[in-house]
């Protein structure tokens, strides 16, 4: 593949995923480096790779992908190749309002496009284009807080939406909420706000006690039939996720035992992780719940090229976001998990070992840092065009979950 493909979380007012931002870059192994070329080949071959090759659901089965148009691909009307309910028209912050664009969005306008402005400033001469616009996007990092109240000050006699772009924090999510802007774009989300509290809660304690069971090495396939047949949810979540079109059944499966005999012991302590975590976090946006799925998921694929366990692997992935879940320094979270082992551990407390290479290529691909990524598998035998399979089967492993 000439591209890796990665995606950023945008989220609404209520934290709930509204779509992507599509991260992208050709190849790092390729001699062509990736700002030699133009954004019009950029886009081009990102919209072949991503939405005729490898398929829109694949990346991003809900909510809408934003995509970067230049002003030829403007022009060009390019954005009508593509579905108009899954995708955002972003226009570059480099595109100018001539009277040739400002046609072309008037056209994707009538054909229902939403049309997204990039690390928006106002100026007059772009009034027209802003008049277009559904959704501005304010970049965080570039503008003071005096700049960004004036911004939306302007553009409150438009019918347009703000989104907040590089919002790292929480501090800032709630600066951007009490302006209100409708969406977010940054990684405040995974950050946990740590509180006062130094213990867990007592719900919580109960979960984390039943995924202790569920993590033993020695737990037999009876012991899992037994969790999830006395809780009514997991009993319909487990039917549900057997009997969904991920898997292809022919016939339906109706009982908890048959489930388990189809997924195997593996896959149920897989899937039974992810239920725990997402009960620990009904109070977490859904996608750090998602974000910790992909990650296990990817984790368990990569495992082999760093020499460690599959299984071991997974749990790195799952509970590496486990202190932004519990709003808890990871030291303490990690004193109620007595079966990881001390290499785990220490990977999820930042010490350097195998486990934390893992751990730092999956974030440096999910960032978007691909160069960062290639740097830490250079030496191993991991192709670098594999990864983006991998990544996007976690995607939809763990969507395969949530939709069941």
């Amino acid at each position: 593949m000439e591209f890796l493909v990665g995606r950023q979380a945008i989220l609404d007012r209520n934290c709930h995923t509204f779509g992507y931002e599509l991260l992208y870059r050709e190849n790092v192994k390729n001699n062509t480096s990736f700002s030699s070329l133009d954004g019009n080949t950029v886009t081009n071959r990102v919209i072949i790779n991503t939405f005729l090759n490898l398929g829109i659901d694949r990346i991003a089965k809900n909510g809408r992908v934003f995509i970067n148009f230049t002003r030829d691909l403007i022009v060009q009307r390019l954005y009508e190749a593509l579905p108009k309910e899954k995708i955002v028209v972003e226009i570059l912050e480099d595109v100018m309002a001539e009277d040739e664009v400002v046609e072309a969005v008037k056209d994707a306008k009538k054909q229902g496009y939403t049309i997204a402005l990039d690390d928006f400033v106002f100026m007059e001469h772009l009034e027209k284009l802003v008049a277009l616009a559904d959704i501005i996007k304010i970049d965080f990092l570039e503008l003071s807080k005096e700049e960004i109240k004036k911004q939306v000050e302007i553009y409150k006699k438009y019918n347009l939406k703000l989104l907040a772009e590089k919002v790292e924090d929480e501090d800032t999510f709630k600066f951007a909420l009490d302006l209100g802007f409708s969406y977010f774009q940054g990684y405040f989300f995974q950050k946990p706000v740590i509180e006062a509290k130094t213990d867990i809660a007592p719900y919580q304690m109960s979960i984390l006690k039943a995924m202790a069971v569920v993590n033993n090495p020695e737990s037999e396939p009876e012991e899992l039939i037994k969790i999830i047949s006395g809780d009514i949810y997991l009993h319909t979540k487990i039917l549900a996720f057997v009997n969904s079109p991920f898997f292809g059944l022919k016939h339906k499966i109706n009982t908890i035992k048959a489930a388990v005999g189809i997924l195997g012991l593996r896959r149920v302590k897989e899937w039974l992780n992810i239920m725990y975590v997402s009960k620990l976090s009904e109070e977490k946006p859904e996608e750090l719940i998602i974000l910790s799925s992909v990650r296990a998921k990817m984790a368990s694929f990569l495992a082999p090229y760093f020499s460690l366990d599959e299984d071991d692997a997974y749990l790195l992935g799952m509970f590496s976001l486990m202190d932004s879940i519990l709003n808890l320094p990871m030291e303490i979270v990690l004193k109620e998990f007595d079966y990881l082992s001390e290499e785990l551990k220490a990977a999820l407390t930042g010490k350097e070992n195998n486990y934390k290479k893992l751990l730092d290529f999956i974030k440096m691909f999910e960032f978007g840092y691909f160069d960062r990524a290639y740097e830490i598998v250079k030496d191993t035998s991991l192709d670098i065009e594999q990864v983006n399979d991998y990544y996007f089967k976690s995607i939809e492993f763990a969507d395969s979950i949530y939709s069941a």
